[in-house]
């Protein structure tokens, strides 16, 4: 089941959160970011609630521009640094290393913007310029 949301509408949507749910693959085809979920996600509560049937989940961001997004991972300080760590930018074909370590944990929406917050080894916060965004629920 396919469901569809636009963030270039005078009301913004209100999007499922797939909580702690393993993205296992990354892909960018055609000026869409593409996020597979590991298999057996309604064992997660966040999809337990909304969907106990799936077995997967594929999110497909559609970017406003051909490399509409930014990449940035929490770097700690110093050993001896007074100073908090900070978050530094990537190159983005660094986002496609982190399949299958990072976790979804949540996403902030704007109008065609998303930014969502993942998590690794470290944290990672992936920015986009997204119109439309695509959840392809597999039941």
């Amino acid at each position: 089941m396919k469901e569809t949301y636009y963030l270039n509408k005078e009301t913004l949507p209100t999007i499922p959160v797939p909580h702690d749910c393993v993205v296992k693959d990354i892909q960018l085809k055609d000026q869409t970011l593409i996020f597979v979920f590991e298999d057996n996600i309604s064992s997660h509560d966040s999809i337990q609630a909304i969907r106990p049937n799936a077995k997967s989940l594929i999110i497909r961001y559609h970017l406003t521009e051909e490399d509409g997004f930014s990449v940035y991972e929490w770097r700690k300080p110093g050993r001896f640094s007074r100073k908090d760590g900070y978050y530094r930018l990537m190159d983005n074909s660094q986002l496609f290393a982190f399949a299958g370590h990072l976790e979804y944990l949540y996403h902030n929406v704007g109008y065609c913007s998303i930014i969502i917050k993942l998590f690794a080894d470290s944290g990672v916060i992936l920015d986009a310029y997204v119109d439309y965004l695509e959840f392809e629920w597999i039941e």
